[in-house]
């Protein structure tokens, strides 16, 4: 089913800015290039950080109508200015994580009407069909947002959850400013040309694959360390960064690390994602004592990390939430 959606339409949805668990046999998870298990580990050094593999994520793409015509009745409602209608589309407990609104859609119907004039959106395509991934009840936006409210452009990733009836029953959003120039010079956007000219189409069995080894890489590569082995076992050594901080390649990483730039990573992950080539992993992140809430989008192509992007926010302190739900 493909659901075309009118730019107003578009525009309507940025306003939202607003599990099955897998087996902690991860001795099972295959290395990027089918190594046995014991050839890697024995490249790969303990570090401070416990390995997480207890975390929620979606499987199979059968849900994706009954999501997208969820959203495109919801659409529909806004633009005629029902709110009754919009209201029927979510759950009574509408789940809300967002650090910027209290739980319910009543808020974000608020915020929605209530849109300064200079309020602007670009949703971004490369993501997924009509610019959504989709992955069990899950659906994924990525998205470059000015709010009008004088803070400039963000990029932004929002999950949103259906329940088992395809209505609107939770959403997360993290959004970090856009940089004014990148070590890259690649939009922290947009995508590599030579990707979408040469598109893959991967089995779900495959896309399953593909969650393990970006889990096992961050894993390997923050929690347990050492960096430049987990690198060169799950990244091309050439692969594209969108991070604005960093040019392309594994060898700027881990000079970066290695600088003291950058201090240790935790990384506790709570939900994955896959779609075709393309993973998204949402983690909690605590770093000097410090608290993240990090995306990070790769994409993988015969068994390797070959484009790598992320959305970094601060998690406000429980007293700063207008609700109780945390960020994750």
């Amino acid at each position: 089913m493909t659901i075309r959606i009118s730019t107003p339409i578009a525009v309507i949805i940025l306003m939202m800015i607003i599990s099955c668990k897998p087996s902690n046999n991860s001795d099972k998870i295959p290395d990027a290039n089918n190594q046995p298990k014991k050839e890697i580990n024995d490249k790969i050094t303990n570090s401070s950080c416990d390995k997480d593999v207890d975390f929620a994520s979606g499987k199979g793409h059968e849900f994706r109508a009954r999501a997208t015509g969820t959203l495109q009745q919801m659409f529909k409602a806004a633009k005629q200015k029902d709110s009754d209608g919009f209201m029927a589309t979510a759950t009574d407990l509408y789940i809300q994580h967002s650090p910027d609104l209290p739980d319910g859609m009543k808020p974000v119907w608020d915020l929605l009407i209530n849109r300064p004039a200079s309020f602007s959106n670009k949703q971004i395509q490369w993501i997924g069909e009509i610019g959504f991934l989709d992955n069990g009840n899950f659906l994924i936006m990525f998205r470059e947002v000015d709010r009008g409210d004088g803070t400039g452009l963000s990029k932004i990733v929002d999950i949103m959850r259906f329940d088992d009836e395809g209505k609107y029953a939770e959403h997360w959003d993290i959004r970090q400013p856009l940089a004014e120039k990148t070590k890259s010079d690649h939009s922290e956007t947009g995508t590599a040309k030579k990707f979408l000219d040469n598109p893959v189409s991967y089995s779900k069995k495959e896309e399953e694959k593909n969650k393990k080894r970006a889990v096992r890489y961050l894993n390997h590569a923050f929690n347990i360390g050492p960096l430049d082995k987990a690198l060169d076992a799950f990244a091309d050594p050439d692969y594209v960064q969108h991070n604005p901080m960093l040019p392309d390649g594994t060898k700027p990483l881990i000079g970066f690390f290695k600088s003291g730039k950058l201090p240790v990573h935790c990384y506790d992950i709570k939900h994955v994602f896959a779609q075709n080539d393309l993973v998204v992993v949402f983690s909690k992140v605590t770093t000097d004592g410090k608290i993240e809430a990090i995306v990070d989008i790769y994409r993988m192509r015969d068994g390797k990390m070959v484009e790598h992007w992320d959305i970094v926010q601060p998690v406000p302190a429980d007293k700063d939430m207008p609700h109780k739900n945390g960020m994750f």
